[in-house]
């Protein structure tokens, strides 16, 4: 089923931005041990460090967004287009590609947006650490190198990566990640349903969830706001969330509104 796939391809998009940000901890563990530690130039260093990292890890995810957009958008297509009985072509018209387009870029906006976020805090945790460092150092009368394998003996908390969200809740960047995909291809999937109804002059929609005793099953949705039903951007976040098992299809003739 098209939910199973979904969850399939934000899990990977997790695992992979999860890969990305143990790369920056190694990078942050290795400046520790290094004989530089303190020194001014090191932070940028680092900091230029993760940032080509992560342009490494972007060049692949622009391909993925591609790749996984596109199959969705068709599965799409595919299954509206079999439920309305219509002969047309397997293709994107102009109007979804040009959104898919859009909602490519998007993922790759909100990519680059946490990754900064990240490596903001890679480098205000390294220089905390220099400054703990260099403090106990001073206050003590010890040697950096003494002070530095205290800090790190007494400071076992791992460098975690995170995402704040409107209501001030702290996500894991790698939980954010799947999030952000997973709804992203949710909406890719609801919304090339919506344009190839509308192609073919329907003017309603049925939400289809995999619990048939769900409240919102059989919901029927209009596709403007002229109606005396619900729209999709009015239902959109309520019932299409990050994690939610429904998707919008063809209305049924037996189903009543």
């Amino acid at each position: 089923m098209i939910l199973d796939q979904l969850t399939g391809y934000a899990d990977s998009a997790a695992v992979r931005y999860g890969m990305l940000t143990d790369s920056w901890r190694t990078l942050f563990q290795n400046a520790l041990n290094s004989s530089r530690f303190g020194s001014p130039a090191q932070a940028n260093d680092i900091v230029r460090e993760a940032y080509q990292i992560a342009e490494s890890f972007l060049d692949d995810e622009r391909a993925n967004a591609d790749r996984v957009t596109t199959s969705v958008a068709i599965e799409a297509l595919q299954t509206t287009l079999a439920e309305i009985e219509s002969v047309d072509a397997l293709k994107l018209s102009d109007a979804a590609l040009q959104h898919l387009q859009a909602t490519q870029s998007y993922i790759v906006d909100e990519l680059i947006a946490q990754i900064h976020r990240d490596i903001a805090l890679l480098r205000q945790t390294l220089q905390r650490a220099v400054l703990e460092v260099s403090v106990s150092s001073k206050s003590r009368g010890i040697s950096i190198r003494t002070a530095l394998i205290e800090y790190m003996i007494g400071n076992r908390a791992e460098l975690d990566f995170v995402f704040h969200d409107r209501h001030a809740r702290k996500w894991a960047s790698k939980k954010f990640v799947r999030g952000m995909w997973r709804h992203t291809l949710l909406a890719v999937y609801n919304e090339v349903v919506m344009l190839t109804l509308a192609d073919h002059g329907l003017a309603r929609a049925r939400v289809v969830h995999q619990d048939p005793s769900a409240q919102a099953h059989n919901m029927i949705i209009a596709m403007s706001s002229n109606a005396n039903l619900p729209t999709y951007s009015e239902i959109r976040n309520e019932i299409f969330h990050p994690n939610a098992n429904a998707v919008l299809a063809r209305e049924e003739v037996n189903v009543s509104a």
